[in-house]
Formats: C-alpha cells, sequence, structure tokens
C-alpha cells in the first residue's frame, strides 16, 4: 500500500490515503468534537484519553479510516475534515484480524517504521486540535454536523463502509436561530439551562417539526452504524439535573430519525 520512501517528514500527511488498504473500505471512525463552549483542562484531558494515543489504536482495528472534524462557529458545509488517515497496524498480536505482521510477505522492520510514522502523524495532528479550546461561539449546530456527516459524500461515512462509528464529542446543547436548548431546557424561574422539556414538545413547533422530518435519513444512510456520544458535563456552569433530561431529549431524537445503535458515554464531574 506504500513504499519506504513515502514514510518520511517531508511526505508525512500530503497523501490522505498513504496507509490505507488500495481499493477496499474496512471500517470508518469518524470524531466530532464540539468546540462551541469554553472546556475546561480536565475535559481536554478526558478527550484526549478517549480519543486519542492507546484508546486510538486499542478500540479501532487496522486499516479503519479514522477522521476528526471540529464543531465551531464554521456552518457545515463550509467546514473542513482536520484529519483523515486511515490506522496503520502495529505488527503485534492484538484482538484485531491483521493486526500482526504477516512473515510471509511483510517486513516487521517496514511495519514498524509504518506505524511510528503514523503515530508520529497523529501525534502532531493531535496538539494543534486541541489546543485552542477557550473559545466560545455564536451557534452550536449540533444537529446540523450529525446530518451533515451522514449525508454529504464529501466526508466519506457513507454506507459502503461495512462498519462505521461517529463518535460525538459534545454537551450535546444545540443553538441556533431554529431552535435553541438553551431556552428549550431552561424553566421559567431560571436564568440558566436547568431542565430539558420533552423531545415531543419540541416537535410541537411546526418548523422545528418540518425542519427535522425534512431532513431524516433514510434507511441506507444509517445501514451499518454506530454512534457513541461523549458527553460533556457542564454542570458547573448550568444546573444539577440537566443532563439526564438532555440526554433524554437527544436519545428521542435518534429514535424519531431512525438511530437504534448508539452509545452514550458521560464524563465525571470536575468540581
Amino acid at each position: 500500500n506504500f513504499f519506504a520512501s513515502d514514510v518520511n517528514k517531508k511526505n508525512l500527511g500530503q497523501n490522505p490515503n498513504i496507509f490505507c488498504p488500495i481499493n477496499s473500505k474496512l471500517g470508518h471512525k469518524f470524531f466530532l468534537v464540539d468546540f462551541t463552549s469554553p472546556l475546561e483542562k480536565a475535559q481536554i484531558d478526558w478527550i484526549e484519553g478517549r480519543i486519542f494515543g492507546n484508546a486510538l489504536v486499542k478500540t479501532t482495528p487496522p486499516y479503519w479510516k479514522v477522521s476528526y472534524m471540529k464543531v465551531d462557529d464554521t456552518a457545515p458545509q463550509s467546514q473542513e475534515i482536520a484529519y483523515s488517515q486511515c490506522r496503520m497496524k502495529t505488527g503485534n498480536k492484538s484482538k484485531f484480524a491483521g493486526e500482526a505482521t504477516n512473515s510471509g510477505c511483510e517486513g516487521s522492520k517496514q511495519i514498524d517504521a509504518a506505524f511510528q510514522a503514523w503515530l508520529m502523524l497523529n501525534q502532531n495532528f493531535q496538539k494543534k486540535f486541541l489546543s485552542n479550546y477557550k473559545k466560545e461561539a455564536n451557534r452550536s449546530l449540533i444537529f446540523e454536523y450529525l446530518f451533515h456527516i451522514l449525508r454529504e459524500q464529501k466526508t466519506d461515512f457513507t454506507s459502503e463502509y461495512p462498519e462505521r462509528e461517529l463518535i460525538i464529542v459534545s454537551d450535546l446543547m444545540q443553538h441556533s436561530k431554529r431552535f435553541s436548548f438553551y431556552s428549550h431546557c431552561k424553566t421559567e424561574l431560571s436564568n440558566v439551562p436547568n431542565k430539558c422539556r420533552s423531545f415531543e414538545k419540541l416537535l410541537k413547533k411546526t418548523k422545528v417539526k418540518n425542519y427535522i422530518n425534512d431532513r431524516k435519513p433514510n434507511k441506507n444512510t444509517l445501514k451499518n452504524l454506530k454512534i457513541t456520544i461523549l458527553y460533556i458535563n457542564h454542570d458547573y456552569e448550568t444546573k444539577e439535573g440537566l443532563s439526564s433530561s438532555l440526554v433524554a431529549l437527544w436519545k428521542d431524537l435518534f429514535k424519531h430519525i431512525g438511530i437504534e445503535n448508539y452509545e452514550i458515554v458521560k464524563q465525571l464531574d470536575i468540581e
């Protein structure tokens, strides 16, 4: 799939397919990371330990494509994928098929050199990707980013892959002109979000209902798909108890649009 001369500092990152199998799509893991609210260092440490380094290697089969995209003030249609490379195999035995060096046709030194090159590329990207986390955006188009990744060919996240996982790292606080959870998740006597009203009540707004229904993905778009939510807990700046009603709101949204295979992992409190 690559030549030793390709795996050097000068060429590294220039060819997005350098570590990918030829004419084969094995799987795609896509990380969507929400930077629309300022994050604490403890939260960045938690994110880093979940989506980079050893965690990435141990939870991602070799030769799967791995992509990262930020949610910020940029409209999803204009957002660039920050990184997209296939996960190089280590050459050592693991729980994944094809991880170990095939002594019949591969050299262990070449495989190790390629893995170390991939690891360096990923580590350099990690530092850049997680470096600016104190900005606050004017909007948080989480819903739109979700649908953008599922629907648009440019993300290369189609059901052509036999397995796909979309990992959304977010506080899940959708905020747009059409609908905002900062108002939907706030009772009359509270000045900060404290409890979300139901998804059913959200759909009572005709404009919101039509907007969601008109953009629901078809069954083929949802084939071979798992969604994992790494839920960033902002209890320190909202109200205790918001998270349970907010997560319930998103579960009902997933059910409504036909997403059945999902998991929600909540961050522990940082204070």
